[in-house]
């Protein structure tokens, strides 16, 4: 069904130069400007959606969405956590630009981070010049207002609960807003977070282990515990957790089934071009941790990534593509999209939904923590310490979990990596972020998802 609010209260259109592709070299073409929907899941792991290859039906939702667009197989976020994560993807800025790489307890107790700069521009902002309606949903205390990342949002809620409830208040919002144009939309999932504890109607899906661990029980103590080695887990209580986790993902992605049904009957589906990713992966005791705190490693990093374009655009989307992504072009492409003015970020990822290989696709990803920074390739990994400059390569093709430093016996590599993370540290243009106080709720909640003491 065509959205007949979109055509007819708003004519922007965005213009695709169609020389991005190689077998593309022509003239421009015109896009009709969609609304648009960026849906995160909070530490969703790319290897345990369905369509990613899953041995679990997790995600029959997001495996339906994925039948109408492009799945990408190689998307990075540019942190293992999510304070680094978000802005990024916002702004197209790397970690070492927008700032927000910490919160902390500082000397006097007081819990406090940077913001993001008034003059970083997020994507919110951009749209919302374009003319755009935009509203945040979701569920995370990382984007307290307190942090700014509210910026460019005309109705912002980051406190909103679980994935039902939060895409109920984005329909309620949609639907008090109906006929005012085009609207962009961002909902943020965090039920899949650590503690693992689907809604009872899923809990037990999934769970064929021996395993008696209470997952729900004491979760704050059960936490620590894990993190203090005081608890050791056995295979048999990492499968428990990963069952539990997947019960959670099915629960967000039933969650989802219901938005989409939302979207369709309001007439919008056809006309919205809807994002799907996460800020980070989850870690199920790859490195000897669980959650996310393992550092740049590729289970933390990589990330799914689907985009389903809308009906109206030309062509068939690529079904899948294995092209190097990273997050940072969540904000090109919906700044293509939408026919904005340009900004940072990774290439636009608009010509795979026209059904076209972009010809700038990136040789190399790079992510950072507070600690290191990581740039990879297609076969390789670098990771490079902050603190002191000392470098480890790790060779992905033969060890996933990237455990074994074979710098000395692949240094050409290692100087190919060194010269990319070179390139890109003078390319860097980093903003000056204030910093603020947390206030109590956002410090409790921040707390109990394990971010500070």
């Amino acid at each position: 069904m065509t959205s007949m609010i979109s055509r007819a209260v708003k004519s922007v259109a965005v213009t695709v130069v169609l020389a991005v592709a190689p077998a593309c070299q022509g003239p421009s073409e015109t896009l009709a400007a969609p609304d648009i929907l960026l849906i995160v899941i909070d530490c969703l792991r790319r290897d345990h959606v369905r369509a990613y290859g899953h041995g679990r039906p997790t995600t029959p939702n997001l495996d339906a969405l994925a039948a109408e667009g492009t799945l990408f197989e190689q998307a990075y976020s540019q942190s293992h956590w999510t304070r680094p994560s978000i802005p990024s993807y916002l702004t197209g800025l790397y970690p070492s630009e927008h700032g927000l790489l910490r919160v902390e307890r500082n000397q006097e107790g007081v819990i406090t981070g940077p913001a993001l700069a008034p003059e970083a521009v997020t994507i919110a902002e951009q749209l919302k010049a374009a003319g755009y309606i935009t509203a945040m949903v979701g569920e995370q205390y990382q984007m307290s207002p307190v942090f700014s990342l509210d910026q460019g949002f005309d109705f912002f809620r980051n406190h909103a609960g679980r994935a039902g409830n939060i895409g109920r208040g984005f329909l309620l919002w949609l639907g008090r807003h109906e006929g005012e144009g085009l609207f962009f939309g961002y909902l943020h999932y965090l039920d899949i977070h650590w503690p693992y504890c689907p809604p009872a109607r899923f809990r037990g899906r999934f769970d064929n282990g021996a395993s008696d661990l209470a997952v729900c029980h004491q979760w704050r103590t059960l936490r620590a515990a894990i993190r203090a080695g005081e608890k050791r887990l056995s295979a048999a209580d990492v499968e428990r957790l990963r069952a539990r986790y997947d019960e959670e993902l099915l629960a967000v992605d039933a969650a989802l089934g219901t938005l989409f049904r939302g979207l369709k009957q309001k007439g919008r589906w056809d006309d919205t071009l809807i994002v799907v990713t996460a800020d980070h992966g989850e870690e199920f005791m790859e490195h000897g941790a669980i959650g996310h705190d393992g550092g740049l490693t590729d289970v933390l990093l990589s990330v799914p990534l689907i985009i389903k374009p809308p009906a109206s655009w030309p062509g068939t989307p690529l079904a899948r593509s294995d092209d190097l992504v990273e997050l940072r072009s969540v904000s090109s492409t919906l700044r293509q999209a939408a026919g904005v003015d340009e900004g940072p970020g990774g290439p636009s990822l608009v010509p795979y939904l026209l059904g076209r290989q972009a010809s700038d696709a990136a040789s190399y990803v790079v992510a950072e923590s507070t600690l290191a920074v990581s740039v990879r390739s297609r076969t390789h990994a670098l990771l490079v310490s902050k603190e002191d400059g000392s470098q480890r390569l790790f060779d992905r093709t033969a060890e996933p979990y990237e455990v074994t430093d074979v710098g000395v016996r692949e240094p050409e590599i290692m100087a190919e990596l060194t010269r990319k993370l070179g390139a890109w540290r003078r390319a860097l243009v980093p903003l000056h972020p204030t910093h603020v106080d947390v206030a109590d709720d956002t410090a409790e909640g921040l707390k109990d998802l394990g971010y500070i003491d």
